[in-house]
């Protein structure tokens, strides 16, 4: 995750299809572009006090944009802490 400059609660979140894995990369690549983590993720069951890299999400979200590096930006309707 990076934090959007001069802003330290609002990220663009790398999502990749399938499980985390150190070695292979599936599929395409996604972006939650300006997203807060607390709020706008809009989770759904138990959810842990953080995400990060390697933590796997379901995620139902709608497709907007693709931005100049090819990475397909999604607004979440829901996320699950899997």
């Amino acid at each position: 995750m990076v934090a959007d400059a001069g802003h330290t609660s609002r990220y663009d979140i790398l999502v990749g299809a399938g499980d985390c894995s150190e070695t292979t990369s599936r599929g395409p690549a996604f972006q939650l572009w300006d997203v807060n983590t607390v709020f706008d993720l809009h989770y759904v069951g138990d959810v842990s006090d953080a995400i990060g890299r390697g933590t796997n999400l379901g995620l139902t979200a709608t497709v907007g944009e693709c931005s100049a590096q090819c990475l397909l930006r999604l607004t979440p309707v829901e996320t699950v802490v899997r």
